[in-house]
């Protein structure tokens, strides 16, 4: 009897110590996931629609070489719509990794980590019909929602795949021309909130495909006149799928739709932490420091004084809380000494008989750069052409002649000869244009923008993709996203909740106009009332900002980790941040209702669903706590 007491007792002391080893095994490998606790990642599997064989510069498709018929639009345009999902998630700074099958197999290590955990939350599927693709075993992205509780989000017509359509539980017809309004069908966390009607933007000009789907085992909660378009599905794994309808071209012309799909990541992963822009500009001013304004006729006028950068600029932007976005060009061509000199030390006088006194012009900025109000960006580094030497010369050529030729004070494209300027080229003057304005006003500058909008397009000479490599995080004006990640050029949704709105400075986006007419600066306040005009830094920022989430093995607590970078988000060293925190109904309920949320440690308040995390550069966390103490 006390022999097998002994062993009994042995065999649970065994039992237990493999449970422990097996817990601390798979806690060092990463969390225990149950298909309801979900990492904070988004997988956005597309087609062939990329056309960037490295994976590195995204831009909205060329036109197809089809003709659409219409007079206005006579070009029928490439899909749009990873492009357009790509600036949307970096817009809000949600992680993500594209996946890509015209160049990768379908595996189920893409999505889940060695030891089995979910490597996504949720999936974007984005996959068009095409010849291109690699072959793919569609069934691993069942095998994710249906046994590991990853979500699926799937869009438009890019669900012809027969699997697609079993997890959707919908039956895919076909799509149509239509331009009924939108409505909502039921309450849903996705739609809470939104008008009960909407219409896709522009309105009947967009020819915009209604896509037809019979609802086999899914909920519907928007319709298009009397057809299905945002349909939802939930499997007892905790995995949840999402079928967001319309034309996959026009889809995301809508604010509403475009809501979904942001709360539709929320309500399929659990949870969200994601930047909105409702209420921000960047106002932009370009060329202070160019040569054109010494040499080029019709673009001649001297340097703002100091004196009118502090009664014009600085003044105003003081009352309105307001910062100037400022593109400085740091060298300047000595035509006698055939060679670049320092813009900013310059005096003289020049052939028209007009004084250029850039040292007092120096001293006005750098007193906008210490109160604030002037953001330093950078205009390349000479606003001229590289090659002034080569037929047709510039340098010893005559004011009414050759230096009246416009094509000369463009520096990144050689739009005097019609060339390209060489991918060498062009980084040097952006890496040595970014060392000379630091230097010159103590600012890295982040934002780069070619002067005058000339530029090289070829792929090995793309002017934007050489900016990302040289280290800027934005190209300018509207250009779009610069990293070390990705290029996303023909950015959108300006002015909306996903982008800041970009305006010029009055009155011409120049200090050429406001040599002329400093007094319409401090107008555009009055044309946008109650408005926040931020530093373009702010918004390079939240674009870099590298966020991931981890929950406690007890699924009690939730810690969502924001990384920011100390060159691409310099702008947090010294504010802090504020983010949307959203938490879908349903994990609260299974939570029990109630949380509370810590910022780096410390009691945070959640005010309009957003919260502050203190400054500071480096890494930041958010704890949320769901155990009601």
């Amino acid at each position: 009897m006390l022999n097998n007491r002994k062993h009994f007792i042995c065999l649970r002391i065994i039992v237990v110590c493999v449970i422990v080893s097996i817990y601390f095994n798979l806690s060092a490998a990463g969390i225990i996931y149950d298909g309801e606790l979900k990492p904070f990642r988004v997988a956005l599997v597309i087609g062939d629609q990329w056309d960037d064989p490295a994976s590195y510069l995204i831009n909205l498709p060329e036109p197809t070489g089809k003709y659409s018929g219409y007079d206005a639009r006579p070009d029928v345009q490439g899909a749009s719509d990873f492009h357009d999902l790509a600036v949307l998630l970096k817009s809000w700074a949600i992680p993500f990794d594209i996946i890509r099958l015209d160049q990768q197999l379908l595996d189920r290590y893409i999505f889940l980590d060695m030891h089995d955990n979910p490597v996504y939350g949720t999936i974007i599927w984005d996959v068009n019909e095409s010849k291109n693709l690699m072959p793919s075993d569609i069934s691993v992205i069942t095998e994710m929602v249906t046994e590991y509780g990853t979500g699926l989000i799937a869009i438009a017509d890019r669900i012809t795949q027969p699997s697609i359509q079993r997890l959707l539980g919908v039956k895919y017809i076909g799509g149509w021309e239509s331009n009924d309004p939108f409505s909502l069908t039921m309450n849903h966390f996705i739609i809470s909130g939104l008008k009960k009607t909407f219409t896709i933007e522009p309105g009947p000009e967009n020819h915009a495909k209604r896509q037809q789907v019979e609802v086999l085992d899914a909920l519907t909660i928007v319709r298009q006149g009397e057809y299905p378009q945002v349909t939802v599905r939930e499997f007892p794994s905790g995995g949840r799928s999402v079928w967001i309808g319309n034309d996959h071209n026009n889809l995301f012309t809508s604010q509403e739709l475009r809501t979904i799909l942001c709360r539709s990541i929320t309500w399929t992963i659990g949870y969200n932490l994601f930047r909105t822009w409702e209420n921000e500009i960047v106002m932009i001013m370009d060329d202070p420091g160019g040569a054109q304004n010494a040499w080029l006729k019709h673009w001649h006028y001297a340097p703002l004084s100091e004196q009118d950068i502090e009664k014009y600029l600085i003044a105003p932007l003081q009352k309105h809380k307001a910062v100037l976005n400022i593109n400085f060009v740091p060298a300047f061509v000595n035509d006698e000494k055939k060679r670049l000199e320092p813009t900013w030390n310059q005096k003289f006088t020049d052939e028209f008989g007009l004084e250029h006194d850039n040292i007092s012009s120096k001293r006005g900025y750098d007193k906008g750069i210490r109160l604030g109000v002037f953001e330093v960006m950078a205009h390349g580094l000479t606003h001229i052409q590289p090659d002034l030497v080569s037929d047709p010369t510039w340098y010893g050529s005559e004011l009414e002649k050759e230096r009246s030729e416009v094509g000369w004070y463009r520096e990144f494209g050689d739009t005097r000869r019609g060339g390209e300027i060489p991918a060498a080229e062009q980084l040097w003057r952006m890496k040595t244009g970014m060392a000379w304005i630091k230097e010159q006003f103590g600012v890295t500058p982040l934002q780069f923008c070619a002067g005058g909008l000339g530029t090289s397009v070829s792929y090995f000479n793309n002017t934007a993709k050489l900016a990302g490599q040289a280290g800027y995080g934005w190209c300018g004006w509207e250009t779009g996203y610069l990293g070390k990640d990705v290029v996303i050029t023909g950015w959108k949704f300006f002015g909306t909740r996903e982008s800041p709105l970009f305006v010029a400075a009055l009155p011409d986006a120049h200090d050429y106009g406001l040599t002329r007419e400093p007094e319409k600066f401090a107008s555009i306040f009055k044309d946008y009332p109650g408005k926040r005009f931020i530093g373009i830094n702010e918004f390079i920022g939240y674009l870099h900002a590298e966020n991931s989430a981890k929950w406690e093995a007890d699924g009690k607590r939730l810690t969502i980790m924001t990384e920011y970078d100390p060159h691409y988000c310099m702008d947090f060293a010294g504010n802090p941040t504020h983010w949307n925190l959203e938490i879908s109904d349903w994990l609260l309920a299974e939570k029990g209702g109630k949380y509370s949320v810590k910022a780096d440690g410390g009691k945070a308040e959640i005010r309009n669903s957003m919260i502050t995390i203190p400054e500071g550069t480096g890494k930041h966390s958010i704890t949320i706590d769901f155990t009601g103490l």
